[in-house]
């Protein structure tokens, strides 16, 4: 797509929606996504709640609307709910999915914390529950915790919703509450969060996008680049996604609407590089870096025009014991190991397997103190 210019929020909105809408003949059965890169002021929410109020039956939103449902009491450290009665709340109590918010929760934060969720009362509290009298309650936690809480909320409404639609049989849905949703329209769910944990929300995101096999259509808007640049390494190695990118800004009075090509315009494999080399140095390898780890491989892979990211190892001692845990690390969702420390040989073998990885493709050796 061409550079475009537009005189007002509602006809980029109109433009992206036809996007969305124009069949690709060559990919009839693709999911449509559509991923936007702005900076903040220049239209992006507007365009999400543009979509909310012009196609409101057909849309479900994530915005900073939806972080109005929730404030903070600071006095009792108990998250409280606005409005309990909104159909997120009645949704998650219909279909009995509080375990399921708390697991992603827990997955995306990587901790220990746990949320209690008791939407009659429309209050979330939080805590660390070990089994014994050693637990500790009422945590007052972080400005991005809580933003993944949020977060984690409408994530697993939405998978609820994407698993229910794969079922082709109507009457065979555990929920037809989404029959009738052909938007999914997400603005920055990562503000507030650190690095790493905006690469395992766009990683989770990005593999439920490609579960979707039905009517939806994506629409997601960001200010963040890093959340932007793995997004569309994953769509552009995604085999069932039909995206269409853009940048868009502002000049003077005119939006302006650019179609992102190929390449992307950041550099995700710099920011990536360099956590990676910081937990190595500092002896703090966690799992979430073996997610990052895998999106450089598969970056970089999509660079030389390998099939899989499994030939970047190739030459490395025990590739196929790593491939193994990294196999392990980044895709095991709900096994009991989920949230169990990783043990010293995997982070042994990943340190291995970086070294030689950065050697082989980036001529450099890790800077470490060790």
């Amino acid at each position: 797509m061409a550079k475009g210019k537009f005189k007002s929020i509602e006809s980029v909105c109109a433009r992206i929606k036809k996007d969305l809408d124009t069949p690709n003949p060559k990919k009839p059965d693709d999911t449509k996504v559509s991923i936007l890169y702005a900076c903040n002021a220049s239209g992006k929410t507007r365009i999400s709640k543009r979509f909310a109020d012009q196609y409101d039956k057909q849309v479900i939103y994530y915005n900073a609307y939806t972080e109005d449902l929730f404030s903070w009491d600071n006095e009792n450290n108990i998250l409280k709910i606005n409005n309990n009665k909104a159909w997120i709340f009645r949704f998650i109590q219909e279909q009995d999915i509080d375990g399921d918010i708390v697991d992603n929760f827990k997955k995306f934060t990587g901790s220990k914390l746990e949320p209690t969720l008791d939407i009659t009362n429309s209050q979330i509290t939080f805590g660390i529950h070990t089994g014994d009298n050693q637990g500790i309650k009422n945590i007052k936690i972080s400005r991005g915790e809580e933003s993944i809480l949020i977060w984690s909320i409408f994530f697993t409404v939405l998978e609820t919703g994407v698993s229910a639609l794969n079922e082709t049989t109507l009457d065979k849905r555990l929920t037809r509450d989404f029959d009738n949703i052909h938007y999914i329209v997400i603005d920055d769910p990562v503000s507030s969060m650190d690095d790493t944990r905006i690469i395992t929300v766009a990683l989770e995101l990005a593999r439920l996008i490609k579960k979707s096999k039905n009517q939806l259509k994506f629409l997601i808007t960001t200010h963040h680049a890093l959340f932007f640049n793995v997004l569309f390494t994953s769509g552009k190695n995604a085999g069932n996604w039909d995206r269409k990118n853009y940048i868009l800004s502002k000049s003077g009075a005119e939006f302006l609407l650019e179609g992102q090509g190929s390449e992307s315009p950041f550099a995700y494999h710099h920011v990536a590089m360099a956590d990676i080399e910081k937990a190595i140095k500092d002896k703090d390898i966690k799992k979430y870096h073996f997610n990052i780890f895998r999106a450089l491989m598969e970056k970089t892979a999509n660079f030389y025009g390998y099939d899989h990211w499994k030939k970047c190892l190739e030459g490395g001692k025990h590739r196929e014991e790593f491939i193994k845990i990294i196999d392990h690390y980044s895709h095991n969702k709900l096994s009991e190991l989920e949230y169990r420390d990783i043990t010293n040989d995997d982070k042994k073998e990943f340190e291995t397997t970086f070294r030689f990885f950065m050697k082989e493709f980036f001529k450099q050796e890790v800077r470490t103190n060790g």
